[in-house]
């Protein structure tokens, strides 16, 4: 990618640059190569009585899981691409990030990009409102994978999140507990030179178009350090009995060294 092409970019959301505490958490964490099913003192067993058992339970900070079809990244990238291009997205939790934007294929709107509580909603008004978007028509590769990718009987919301060329998210935790994977985070593209850090156990393997189940429990951050956009998808919604099966398929080869 062209100089040009990263103040392109830039244009579009003007951010200030890289704070102090997510440079303290990469140092910190980013050459850190801890195995992740250390996380559970004992592996964790699939109970019949109980198909969420393993998913509700683990502290591992990430499983690697797969599309029930094809996943077309390169060419859902470019969809999300034309649409930061075209100055669809919006800046994402702002106060403790830069070059952060997001954008709601699926969702009570497009730009409704974080949870009920932040627009003072009660917590169901996500799944009564929300559905596709009008930006889903300018996606169509992208709704069809969604609907059809069988990881989830319903959404309640999806969004294209974009790290731009020295952008980045700083230290957090979603949740209070280490116990449990939470959204579904799919990458479109992750450059050399960008990555998210999770305490205790380091960068995490994303490459393009690989699918986690997260533990948005340890505390993350994210910085873009490359010349070009990172784009990815965060999934939220009613899991399917598929994506349960890949969760404990994956978990239990964590083990498998």
């Amino acid at each position: 990618m062209t100089m040009v092409d990263i103040r392109e970019y830039r244009k579009l959301h003007m951010f200030k640059p890289v704070d102090e505490r997510t440079q303290e958490h990469f140092s910190a964490w980013e050459d850190v190569k801890k195995n992740p099913a250390l996380a559970d003192e004992i592996q964790l067993q699939p109970k019949e009585d109980d198909a969420d058992f393993i998913r509700d339970n683990t502290k591992v900070p990430w499983v690697e899981i797969k599309s029930k079809v094809f996943f077309p990244a390169p060419s859902i990238k470019a969809e999300a691409q034309q649409l930061l291009r075209t100055e669809c997205f919006t800046s994402h939790r702002a106060d403790n990030s830069g070059g952060w934007m997001s954008l709601c294929v699926y969702g009570m709107s497009s730009v409704h990009t974080n949870s009920t509580h932040d627009y003072q909603l009660p917590e169901f008004a996500e799944r009564d409102l929300s559905d596709w978007t009008d930006i889903a028509k300018f996606c169509p590769i992208t709704k069809d994978w969604l609907e059809n990718n069988g990881l989830y009987d319903r959404y309640t919301r999806v969004r294209f999140v974009v790290v731009l060329p020295g952008g980045w998210i700083s230290p957090h935790a979603d949740v209070d507990s280490k116990v449990g994977l939470g959204a579904t985070n799919v990458s479109l593209n992750n450059p050399d030179g960008c990555g998210l850090v999770m305490e205790e156990y380091g960068k995490m393997p994303f490459e393009d178009g690989n699918i986690f189940k997260i533990n948005t429990g340890y505390e993350h951050a994210v910085y873009n350090n490359s010349g070009m956009p990172r784009f990815h998808m965060i999934l939220d919604g009613d899991v399917s009995d598929y994506q349960r099966n890949e969760i404990d398929k994956n978990y239990a080869k964590m083990f498998d060294v």
